[in-house]
């Protein structure tokens, strides 16, 4: 916990010093994406899960012309590697299931010059099958810094795509010392309300 906190105050205090940078940001009203995220476990459950595929809804709403209060929520399903065989189900002879979350954030998004940004998000996420994987923590601590690139759609008015990238850690589902983070990137079309 104290590596979350050094690394958010640290983050809080780059989006202070990058305030100072102008250039033209996308216009400031709300907006809504519907996203694909793919990603890589790190960590401890790299044994267990090779890869992580979910959709997400983020939603922005304008606080200033550079800065975007985020609310996101998503379905992710981890899929399963060689090694298991390690987890509590592989003792009981059951077989293991993939790990089903649904991870949701509130943030703040800061664009420092055109249509790049940096956003910072903190939330819990739900293990959707908990029982299944024997979780005894049901909706652990997530935090998740990242950064992206606004392209404005010139086919459709008020369209855009927003790409980017993000490290996600998520505490244990069993109350030990596990982290459930991965690297993920996130691929979203979104329009202006």
């Amino acid at each position: 916990m104290k590596v979350t906190l050094y690394s958010l105050i640290g983050f809080l205090f780059f989006l202070m010093l990058a305030s100072k940078v102008s250039a033209q940001v996308p216009p400031d009203t709300a907006r809504i994406s519907l996203g694909i995220d793919a990603g890589i476990p790190s960590g401890s459950i790299t044994s267990r899960y090779v890869a992580m595929w979910g959709l997400s809804v983020r939603f922005d709403w304008p606080i200033s012309r550079r800065s975007y209060i985020t609310g996101e929520g998503a379905y992710n399903t981890f899929y399963l590697g060689n090694g298991s065989t390690t987890t509590q189900q592989a003792i009981l002879n059951d077989p293991v299931p993939l790990l089903q979350t649904a991870p949701f954030k509130l943030g703040y998004k800061y664009f420092l010059f055109g249509k790049f940004y940096l956003q910072g998000q903190v939330g819990t996420t739900l293990a959707v099958n908990k029982g299944a994987i024997f979780a005894t923590n049901g909706s652990p601590f997530t935090w998740s810094p990242g950064l992206g690139f606004v392209f404005v759609s010139k086919k459709h008015k008020g369209g855009f795509i927003d790409s980017g990238v993000r490290y996600e850690a998520v505490n244990s589902f069993y109350n030990d010392h596990d982290k459930y983070s991965y690297y993920a990137f996130h691929f979203a079309y979104g329009f202006i309300l």
